[in-house]
């Protein structure tokens, strides 16, 4: 914001000491408030409604969830008119904050609440803001705007680097809300000439930080497409560094596509998937992707851990995020995305990882691999 008037000098306009002192304190006034409002522009508080929906309808009491244990869910509702299409979801590592992407290109932050049991209860203190361009302005079109995949650097995804990958226009797009907050204007990772040709709307849809930024290094991605395919009918992914693009692929479980990923304390991916058809309804899938068997050129595969359908109350499961408690508990959240449809819904889900956590230290995929 530029000012072009200064105060007027005292002796030419006839103010006393005491009235230019209390001039330029009012200007000072003015000015705190503008940059105040120049830096929250486009968020909005947004009020949140929720409540608890049993992961089995007909059994209150039943938690299981194959290598998982259902912790609570929680449907989300809000009046606000942006409210909607979560594609992508991030959790603090304490548990208390949520970041999450809509396919509308809007930010999503929330406080996540629990009750005595320490199960998903509720959701509050909610805040929604449009994802900037590289011109710093909202993001204006679904056309460019088609947010799928998030992926964030710090124990709290509201003060880190996020990255965000868009399908219709593919490219990834990293922003620094720990400088800029939802005002933060992006950097471009990659663009379609890295990536090579995808379908217009099969493009990135699962994304994760491998090995965080350095001073020297780019972070290292992992990203997973919805439906591209390689000539032997495989799912295409990438691993990426900065400009460096390098390619395995995945075999499909179909009628299963892949939504959206996140790195296990161990080093391992949880690979969110999701179908859908008239008959049977909605159906989501969780795999687990070994970490050694990310590399250039391979075919993964990955041992489902969960596979649930319309026998459980789920949606169009879309986000995935994971976190470690100090306990070294893993858990993992999922959220649903629901196409703006008043038939879908918003469901929020938290499970635990039954298994033992596995204590092998991560991999760090260097750019030689």
């Amino acid at each position: 914001m530029v000012f072009k008037r200064s105060l007027p000098d005292g002796d030419r306009c006839g103010l006393t000491r005491g009235r230019k002192s209390a001039a330029a304190l009012a200007l000072l006034t003015l000015l705190s408030v503008s940059f105040a409002t120049v830096a929250d522009a486009g968020t909005d508080k947004i009020d949140l409604s929720s409540h608890s929906v049993r992961w089995n309808p007909l059994n209150r009491n039943d938690t299981e969830a194959g290598a998982f244990e259902w912790a609570g869910t929680i449907e989300i509702s809000s009046e606000n008119e942006h409210f909607g299409g979560w594609s992508g979801l991030a959790v603090s590592a304490d548990g208390s904050t949520l970041l999450a992407i809509s396919d509308e290109a809007r930010w999503l932050s929330a406080q996540i609440l629990y009750d005595e049991k320490g199960r998903l209860s509720g959701i509050g203190d909610g805040k929604i803001a449009p994802m900037l361009g590289l011109d710093g302005k909202p993001i204006p079109n679904k056309n460019m705007g088609d947010a799928e995949g998030l992926a964030v650097d710090n124990i709290d995804p509201t003060r880190g680097h996020a990255y965000v990958s868009f399908e219709r226009h593919h490219r990834i797009w990293r922003y620094d809300l720990g400088k800029g907050g939802f005002d933060a204007r992006p950097t471009q990772i990659v663009t379609q000439r890295e990536l090579g040709k995808l379908p217009t709307n099969e493009g990135i849809e699962a994304l994760t930080v491998a090995a965080p930024e350095t001073a020297d290094t780019p972070a290292s991605l992992i990203a997973f497409t919805e439906n591209a395919r390689d000539p032997r009918g495989n799912v295409r992914a990438f691993i990426i560094d900065g400009k460096k693009v390098r390619r395995f692929s995945m075999r499909l479980h179909d009628p299963n596509r892949p939504t959206d990923l996140a790195r296990l304390p161990n080093g391992d991916f949880l690979l969110l998937e999701r179908r859908f058809s008239l008959l049977a309804g909605a159906g989501m899938q969780i795999r687990q992707i070994k970490q050694e068997d990310v590399k250039p050129g391979a075919i993964v595969d990955g041992k489902v851990l969960l596979d649930a359908d319309q026998r459980r109350v789920i949606d169009n499961m879309e986000g995935i995020a994971v976190r470690q408690d100090r306990k070294g508990d893993v858990w993992v959240y999922i959220i649903s995305d629901d196409n703006f449809n008043p038939l879908q819904h918003t469901y929020l889900m938290m499970f635990r990882l039954k298994q033992e956590p596995d204590v092998t230290p991560p991999h760090i995929l260097k750019q030689g691999e």
